[in-house]
């Protein structure tokens, strides 16, 4: 009798003790081994940021996303503390009470459920569409789970935003403007065809705090000023003249290029390129280690911040032109030199094929290109000036495809092909991402669980299922005595 009073005293106090969770919204996270809440490469942004900067989560509690939220802000401030750089302040303001504080806030233009960053006079803001990828859209979530409903799952990529947004709070302009160079057959960024469109890494360029302008070059006396990274994306047509030395000069005055090769195309951008110690080549890369057989599988990168966290990843491009470094001996020596980092190639099997179209393939060693062959490089200079130096470095990234970022190859997400574009746009704009994964942030996934489902669940985990298990023990325990 005493027993049975006592399992019974004890569910009754795991029943008070799961409603004054939920009434009160606690949490308990315990670390898991030695597995830190913010990626190496955050804390990395972190040790390279001077100053202090305020975080301000201007949420509701009860809020779906309020705790990975929250425990990404943990982590951020656990990192800073450990790394002689950036310290960050960080306050939670709630809608519902802090009244004065919110007001403040909206006063500043912050819209509810997002952070504020602040260092000095600047400010970012970023939301939670922002830092969500959900396979709904958060509204519709928000709506199931008011009504008890399970609202799907999502992907929180709350780390590398925030790690953007701390980054870019340390340059000197507030947003990096991109400009998408128009009138030669170029891509689309505002292209939503499922296959060939390229709006989703359009979203992904947004969603990361870049601005995306159309360019055209015919008529103008020099590139925009405010143009940190100029983006060349398959040329169907060349360059004119004219606009050729106005790449020239731009890239002569720091600018930054990126460049998606178009295949068998001569663009006028060929001669540029050579100039800052990048060849593009008639050839094809094609390589054994593929999926269908059309395609190349690229898993062999440098050391460079563009291919930093892709040791274990790999890149698919189906229709890559292959690259060379320049040897030239009459380029520029000394501190004009560009630096030339060779970013991605196949495996020593791989080759620069002539004919890509003719199946079954074979090496010609007498007039195909022998492998391993570059299908990606970046060429620097000046880059090694201190941060705090006005002169700004030229940088140029050459990528020998551009369809390996259409929304029908991102899609499958079964690749790093945006990875490394993304990496490659925050380099030359100067602004590190910290794409690496996290167990706080980025990979993280959201059940999207109502308040009211997470009490279901606590109930049935700690209740309902050990008292089942409990009466079929008394049950088997009777029987065998009697």
């Amino acid at each position: 009798m005493s027993s049975a009073l006592a399992i019974g005293l004890g569910a009754i106090l795991a029943f008070l003790v799961i409603a004054l969770a939920y009434r009160l919204n606690f949490t308990w996270e315990v670390s898991v081994g030695k597995v830190r809440l913010v990626s190496a490469r955050t804390r990395d942004v972190l040790a390279d940021t001077q100053g202090s900067i305020r975080i301000s989560c201007f949420m509701d509690r009860r809020h779906l996303m309020f705790r990975p939220v929250s425990r990404l802000l943990r982590g951020l401030r656990q990192a800073s503390s450990s790394v002689a750089g950036a310290e960050l302040v960080i306050e939670y303001v709630d809608p519902r009470w802090d009244l004065t504080r919110a007001g403040q806030l909206a006063a500043l233009g912050v819209p509810e459920n997002a952070l504020l960053f602040e260092r000095q006079r600047r400010r970012i803001v970023v939301t939670l569409d922002e830092m969500l990828t959900q396979t709904s859209p958060l509204r519709a979530q928000e709506e199931k789970a008011s009504r008890g409903e399970s609202s799907g799952l999502g992907v929180f990529r709350g780390e590398t935003v925030c790690a953007a947004a701390i980054s870019r709070l340390t340059l000197p302009y507030e947003r990096s403007v991109i400009y998408w160079l128009q009138g030669h057959g170029e891509v689309r960024f505002d292209d939503y065809d499922e296959l060939r469109g390229f709006s989703d890494i359009a979203r992904e360029l947004k969603r990361d705090g870049f601005e995306l302008r159309e360019l055209a070059l015919a008529g103008l006396g020099q590139i925009p000023a405010d143009c940190h990274v100029l983006v060349i994306a398959g040329p169907r047509h060349a360059l004119a003249a004219e606009e050729q030395n106005l790449l020239e000069a731009f890239l002569q005055h720091g600018g930054r290029l990126l460049y998606l090769v178009a295949p068998r195309v001569t663009a006028g951008v060929e001669k540029v390129l050579e100039k800052w110690g990048i060849r593009v080549t008639p050839f094809i890369a094609v390589s054994p280690k593929t999926l269908s057989g059309q395609e190349v599988v690229i898993s062999t990168f440098a050391e460079h911040a563009v291919t930093r966290n892709l040791n274990n990843a790999s890149v698919v491009f189906g229709y890559a032109t292959c690259l060379e470094a320049v040897t030239d001996p009459l380029m520029a020596v000394g501190a004009d030199r560009p630096k030339v980092t060779l970013l991605a190639s196949t495996d020593a099997a791989g080759w620069g094929e002539s004919q890509p179209d003719v199946f079954p393939r074979h090496f010609d060693a007498g007039s195909e290109l022998h492998g391993p062959v570059v299908v990606a490089a970046v060429s620097e200079r000046g880059g090694n000036m201190a941060k705090d130096v006005a002169f700004k470095p030229t940088r140029v990234c050459v990528i020998g495809e551009t369809d390996f970022v259409m929304n029908g190859t991102l899609a499958t997400r079964a690749n790093a092909n945006r990875d490394f574009f993304m990496n490659a746009v925050s380099w030359l704009a100067g602004v590190d991402t910290g794409t690496a994964p996290s167990l706080g942030g980025d990979a993280t996934l959201v059940t999207g669980f109502a308040r009211q489902q997470w009490l279901v669940f606590m109930v049935w985990s700690a209740l309902v299922v050990p008292g089942c298990v409990f009466l079929l023990f008394s049950l088997v325990s009777l029987r065998m005595r009697r």
